[in-house]
């Protein structure tokens, strides 16, 4: 009896403790992920995740806690320069996935889609530790190119499972 209690319990557990289901607000993701989606979040794996490039993340918002999702495009150490030709890291032209592409999904600088001389700039730095992070609807994602700015590694929660 003692056994299969616990084992429940531990089975309870590990159910509600690998991952977390949460929503999607906003077109920042789109079309990869639509507004109102349900997205996985895993929560055991978020000790070992290493974040690679076009990995898509959770974070959560610094402002208001809610849960963010964007794609990794810098690593750390990098230097990235959008172009409306495409991204550029460490001066060179990077690949957008194929899968990306044939989905519909176009990175635009900031300065293609605002006229604020704020982000005029299209040059972008990270250090140890950090990341430049793009929404898959850039014209339409505030992302690491406005407010969000570069990301720490420790405000990435975890990958988003099942996506492209």
């Amino acid at each position: 009896m003692r056994k299969t209690l616990l084992l429940m319990i531990v089975t309870l557990f590990s159910a509600s403790a690998s991952g977390r289901e949460f929503v999607q607000t906003g077109s920042s993701m789109e079309p990869t992920i639509k507004d109102g989606q349900k997205i996985e979040v895993g929560i055991l794996s978020s000790f070992s995740y290493d974040p690679k490039r076009w990995d898509l993340v959770a974070l959560k918002n610094p402002q208001d806690f809610n849960l963010l999702v964007f794609r990794i495009i810098g690593l750390p150490n990098e230097t990235i320069r959008l172009e409306k030709e495409g991204i550029h890291i460490n001066d060179e032209m990077i690949k957008i996935p194929m899968e990306l592409v044939q989905a519909g999904v176009y990175y635009w600088p900031a300065s293609a889609i605002t006229n604020n001389e704020n982000y005029s700039d299209n040059l972008y730095r990270t250090k140890e530790g950090e990341y430049f992070l793009l929404g898959d609807n850039t014209l339409n994602a505030n992302d690491s190119r406005f407010q969000l700015g570069i990301i720490h590694r420790d405000s990435i929660l975890n990958k988003v499972e099942g996506s492209l």
